[in-house]
């Protein structure tokens, strides 16, 4: 299959992950792909392939030398709607505006990035989904690259480990994660942006409830006895550092309020915190206790609990150890014709607690950018430049 058509089918599964249904997978509709994807693999001559009960895709290739394996995940974002995509192909784009729709415009303008792209053909959304390039870009390229091998039986390659995982959107994709059935080496997801980055440090990540207890008075009766729920929040929040993603800069860590459930008398609020640097991490999560302590005891009975969790950790205290594996993929970037970049990623991937898992992971690019939103956008050529630098990783050295 033409590598891009096989892009376009993945984008017209719904395969949007739920995080508030603990299942696994978090929506069945993800297994719709997962199927598909199985299908595909063998069709490339990965007989073995095989979904298991979480929708996990693991498929196995046998070749000569280093076991390596490669990863996308088959879920998409959460923040906007992943059903009836329907990607739009724009030939050759010379940094026009493109209307998505009636109301929404890609531009250079507000996306420079996009100064990149001209010359190429770009595939867009409609304006009313994700794209979903995140990571069905990288699902396509993986296959694609697979599919090159097979055309090519004379071409000498690695022994080759494929895993496809549900859920990573929601950080769950390396919950049911079986590092012995995946069986290689080292990987690489291939699930950022720029086709001759590989990136190797990443947030380390946790998440923070905040259950606020105010006062509840008729407001009529209020003077000196009410305290809003609500007003308990601002006041936590204006006393924390001003560290949101708002004023943050690519090294600097956050915090971030994502959504809020409650009234004036009780609320949840729901926070993640960022940081490249672990005790950092937690060092902002005792801010936020001790800024909870210092209200409560300011507002007498007022009650905040709070409660953290680990999501996920920096890969390249792992990375560091095995440098090689990035050296590697330097290697198969320049091969490619491409100069290799490194940035740290401003998130988190399924290869970052791989890596803490004991599977070095570092993560390779799409072609896709503004993942996440209604102005997602694939660059074409650089897609394409990305089958080949997994296609040279595949393949042994001459």
């Amino acid at each position: 299959m033409e590598p891009l058509k096989r892009f376009i089918e993945y984008t017209k599964i719904w395969t949007t992950s739920d995080e508030n249904s603990g299942a696994h997978p978090s929506a069945e509709r993800e297994k719709d792909l997962s199927l598909l994807l199985m299908k595909h693999l063998k069709e490339v001559g990965l007989e073995d392939a095989y979904m298991d009960e979480w929708g996990n895709v693991y498929a196995h290739l046998e070749g000569e030398g280093t076991r390596i394996g490669f990863n996308a995940h088959i879920d998409t974002a959460t923040n906007i709607s992943g059903k009836d995509v329907k990607a739009q192909i724009h030939k050759k784009y010379q940094g026009e505006d493109i209307k998505l729709n009636d109301v929404y415009t890609l531009s250079m303008k507000d996306f420079p990035l996009l100064k990149n792209a001209v010359g190429s053909d770009l595939v867009t959304t409609s304006g009313d989904t994700l794209l979903g390039g995140d990571d069905k870009a990288g699902l396509a390229i993986i296959i694609s690259a697979l599919e090159y091998l097979h055309e090519h039986p004379e071409i000498k390659h690695h022994p080759l480990s494929i895993c496809f995982t549900t859920d990573e959107e929601i950080g769950e994709g390396p919950l049911k994660f079986d590092v012995k059935r995946m069986n290689a080496e080292y990987a690489y997801s291939v699930d950022g942006s720029f086709p001759n980055e590989v990136a190797y440090e990443n947030f380390n990540a946790s998440s923070m409830s905040l259950d606020i207890t105010g006062i509840a008075i008729h407001p009529g009766e209020g003077k000196g006895k009410l305290i809003n729920a609500i007003l308990i929040l601002n006041e936590l929040i204006n006393s924390l550092p001003k560290e949101t993603p708002f004023e943050s800069d690519i090294h600097d860590g956050y915090w971030h309020i994502e959504h809020v459930d409650g009234n004036s008398e009780h609320l949840i609020a729901h926070m993640i915190l960022r940081d490249f640097d672990y005790d950092n991490l937690k060092h902002r999560e005792r801010l936020v206790e001790e800024a909870s302590k210092q209200l409560m005891k300011k507002y007498p009975g007022v009650i905040i609990k709070t409660e953290a969790a680990d999501s996920y950790y920096n890969m390249k205290p792992y990375v560091m150890n095995r440098f090689e594996i990035i050296e590697n993929a330097q290697k198969a970037i320049k091969k490619a014709g491409m100069n290799p970049i490194s940035y740290p990623i401003r998130g988190g991937t399924d290869g970052a607690t791989f890596s803490k898992m004991g599977l070095i992971t570092p993560n390779l690019g799409t072609g896709s950018y503004n993942h996440h939103g209604r102005f997602e956008y694939l660059v074409v050529d650089e897609f394409y430049k990305m089958i080949e630098v997994v296609k040279n990783l595949m393949i042994l050295d001459d």
